[in-house]
């Protein structure tokens, strides 16, 4: 069985889902450009899609993928995950885990986050092939009666943005209670725009064993407001995507 110890080279980034949000792809592909850390991003979200080994909601055990975390980065000082776990896949096992593997939450401010949570779910998710499995799991999971009770806008299985955003909406009062007190939260856009606050947060995950120059700081910061391929623009002004909703959805 396997045992995590205090020597643990393994991390893990949280968040309530990436959603195609530039900065949370700009966070892994800064770690992953320093030579001594490996970072994955959203992966078990998207191996689903082409592997049929899962649904999209499900993960693998974390004691099995910390395991294998342990064996595929001997090569390096550090490795990790980006996103692919959510805090509350901790709940149970968080007395194992708080010492001995960094746990980091990165929150979006609240209307940004929402904004990418719609249109991802809008787009489809970037599905493959029209595949609309995951856009139904959506619809499914969403809370339909509640939302009908509350007297918000009608709306139908096709009305993405509608629906979305009172799911959206929902999940944002969840995550206010759901992430046990232990695990270490940021603001990613402290991060975005300190190169300071970002070295920390490595110093953190490596537990010390990495640290950026500061040519290489300065290299993944001209990354900060350029859309990698396949990506929106970047939402970095709330008030402004808040004055821009419609009446339902105030």
């Amino acid at each position: 069985m396997f045992q995590i110890n205090e020597s643990s080279h393994v991390f893990y980034v949280l968040a309530w889902g990436y959603a195609g949000d530039h900065w949370f792809s700009w966070f892994a592909k800064a770690l992953n450009a320093h030579p001594e850390i490996f970072a994955l991003m959203a992966h078990e979200g998207s191996r689903p899609k082409y592997l049929a080994e899962r649904s999209r909601s499900e993960r693998p055990p974390l004691d099995a993928f910390t395991a294998f975390l342990e064996d595929m980065g001997t090569t390096y000082q550090a490795i990790g995950d980006c996103w692919s776990y959510r805090p509350w896949h901790f709940r149970d096992v968080i007395d194992q885990y708080i010492d001995k593997v960094p746990l980091l939450f990165l929150a979006r401010h609240p209307y940004a986050w929402l904004e990418f949570y719609v249109s991802w779910r809008a787009g489809n998710m970037r599905m493959p092939d029209g595949s609309f499995g995951p856009i139904e799991h959506e619809w499914s999971i969403a809370q339909h009666d509640y939302f009908k009770a509350l007297g918000l806008k009608a709306y139908r299985k096709d009305d993405v943005e509608i629906w979305s955003a009172y799911q959206g909406m929902y999940q944002l009062n969840r995550h206010r209670v759901d992430i046990d007190a232990r695990i270490r939260r940021v603001a990613l856009e402290s991060l975005v725009t300190s190169p300071q606050r970002f070295a920390e947060i490595v110093a953190y995950l490596t537990k010390n064993r990495v640290e950026f120059s500061d040519a290489l700081l300065a290299y993944i910061y001209r990354w900060v407001y350029r859309p990698f391929r396949g990506e929106a623009r970047v939402s970095a002004k709330p008030d402004s995507l808040y004055r821009a909703w419609p009446d339902w959805k105030n």
